[in-house]
């Protein structure tokens, strides 16, 4: 098995130790090193798959690496990372958040429903992780993790949303009437609202990635 360890605490990396004979999947760009006798090639996954991840705005084709030796890698942004084991299970993620997984782990796109993808701001589609084995997100910030009872939910701010298991509903709503909106929108705050029910754990960002972007360009 992989030995995965995540370095630092406020901004973190993630490494990777593989023996011979393993390997693990990544998306290119966030690659800081690795040892000169990893292997590398790019995969496809085939068409269907290639096109899912696309469509989801993540790379085309993921890096394989074959062991042995040590690689790392890190987000875009100061924050941690999620190590999610899926034991069989299944999770949904947003769309730029992914760094790396077990070769065990199947990757591709679930549609987000077009008026959730449009308004919620993530897209039509989102990101999909199945099976058995580990999947390393980014957090921008620190990560914010709930677990909700079958019925319960929570509205969450749309570009926080992290990730959620798959068993758990997501759903867009507005933040309120057209007042409401217009004076959150000038406060920087979304218009939507993510509202997402149980059963099911979800990860949330503690930094909008979107409304990082909007100080940064409000800069004077």
């Amino acid at each position: 098995m992989v030995n995965f360890t995540e370095v630092g605490k406020e901004i973190q990396y993630i490494q990777a130790t593989l023996n011979e004979g393993e390997s693990i999947m990544c998306e290119g760009g966030h690659m800081i090193f690795k040892s000169p006798d990893i292997k590398m090639e790019t995969q496809s996954g085939g068409i269907f798959s290639a096109l899912s991840r696309a469509m989801a705005g993540s790379s085309v084709f993921l890096l394989k690496l074959d062991g042995p030796g040590v690689v790392a890698f890190s987000g875009f942004l100061p924050g941690e990372i999620i190590n999610i084991p899926l034991q069989g299970k299944g999770i949904i993620a947003e769309f730029n958040s992914f760094l790396c997984m077990d070769s065990t782990v199947t990757y591709s796109a679930k549609f987000a429903g077009t008026w959730a993808g449009l308004l919620g701001g993530e897209g039509l589609f989102l990101e999909r992780f199945s099976g058995n084995g580990n999947v390393f997100l980014h957090c921008h910030g620190q990560p914010i993790e709930f677990s909700l009872k079958e019925g319960e939910s929570i509205d969450v701010e749309a570009s926080h949303v992290l990730a959620f298991e798959d068993t758990a509903q997501y759903s867009i709503k507005r933040v309120g009437g057209v007042k409401t909106m217009l004076l959150a929108g000038m406060e920087g705050e979304g218009f939507f609202f993510a509202t997402i029910t149980g059963p099911g754990k979800v990860w949330l960002h503690s930094i909008s990635l979107a409304q990082l972007a909007m100080k940064m360009g409000n800069r004077r």
